[in-house]
Order: C-alpha cells, then structure tokens, then sequence
C-alpha cells in the first residue's frame, strides 16, 4: 500500500508542478532597450515570474509564470506602475514623467 502511494504521488506531483506554469503575452509600450529594461526587471520583481522579455520593435511582452504564486492582472499591474502601459491598463503617470526622454512614448516625436 505505501509503494503504491509513493508511486502515485511520484507521478502526480510533477504534473501538479508543470500545470502551474503559465505563458502571459502582453503589448506594453515603451520605446528602446532602456524601456526593455525597466519593464523585464518590473515584472521579474514578482516572485513566480520568470523567461519575462519585452520586444521593442513588436511591443509584446511575454512571460512564463507561477499561477501558484501571481496571476496576470498582477504582472500588469507592476509593469503600468513602472510607468509603461500595458494594454488596457495606463502607465503611472508619476513613474512616466520620471522616465528618461528616450523613452517617453506617448511624446509623438518618438514613434
């Protein structure tokens, strides 16, 4: 009975661990590799993000995480305060006004 259980949970456990690992797409806004930065090290900051990459030409962010541990709303959420805007939801303005020139992207001059 209990090598049936240890075999059951040898097999159960690791599937449990590999569902709890989800794929976010995102469009954030942003301009440059400094934009790149600042967005990758925002959603890298929650505990249970990780492989997190922003491509500037495109805009799409993408994030592998733990659904144990965060959820989406929250990745965007870290992301909007950093000041960059995540899809429907606007950048902290503060934050925004504290970014350097090169990566104001609501200044049409840029686009």
């Amino acid at each position: 009975m209990r090598f049936s259980t240890l075999v059951l949970s040898l097999l159960i456990l690791p599937a449990l661990a590999f569902a709890a690992e989800q794929k976010v797409t995102l469009n954030v806004s942003g301009n440059c590799g400094s934009c790149k930065k600042r967005i990758v090290k925002a959603a890298e900051s929650i505990d249970g993000v990780k492989d997190a990459a922003w491509d500037k030409k495109t805009k799409v962010f993408t994030a592998v995480y733990d659904d144990a541990k965060t959820k989406p709303e929250a990745i965007k959420k870290v992301i909007a305060d950093a000041g960059y805007d995540v899809e429907n939801v606007k950048g902290n303005d503060e934050a925004y006004s504290k970014l350097p020139d090169c990566c104001r992207y609501r200044d049409k001059t840029h686009e």
